[in-house]
């Protein structure tokens, strides 16, 4: 193991040596060699703390997208199963879901096929938004 050389006091110094003591082939590590390690390790978990905020804002981002989708998915089941068909054009909705308001958009449209109708769905609300698009029977 290798050690800081400490000067020797001059009543102990040998005839004919002054100065630092001869600590010969010890092997270890220096001081400056530790202070280049330890600037390394701090720098990898600098970026490991960013990489957890990272993780935490998409977490965040994803399950808001994923509530979206939920509420868009049940206002497509809603507008699939209702026996009435819905009326050609743009309806909006504010739905709760989750403990959080969203914003639902259904435009419905008619198709090539006058038995069908087409209705787009968008959701938006607290950071998430989701789109869906379902293809119904017109009567």
């Amino acid at each position: 193991m290798r050690f800081a050389r400490l000067p020797i006091p001059k009543s102990e110094y040998p005839e004919g040596k002054r100065g630092w003591p001869d600590i010969g082939n010890q092997s270890g590590f220096t001081l400056l060699e530790m202070l280049v390690a330890i600037s390394v390790l701090s720098i990898a978990a600098l970026a490991l703390v960013r990489l957890d905020a990272f993780t935490l804002r998409s977490t965040a981002d994803l399950s808001a997208s994923t509530t979206a989708q939920i509420v868009a998915s049940n206002k497509a089941v809603d507008l699939a199963t209702d026996p009435a068909a819905p009326t050609i054009g743009v309806a909006q909705d504010v739905v709760s879901n989750g403990g959080q308001s969203w914003r639902v958009t259904s435009r419905i449209a008619a198709t090539a096929d006058p038995s069908l109708l087409r209705i787009d769905i968008a959701v938006t609300g607290n950071g998430g938004r989701a789109n869906l698009t379902i293809i119904r029977p017109a009567g």
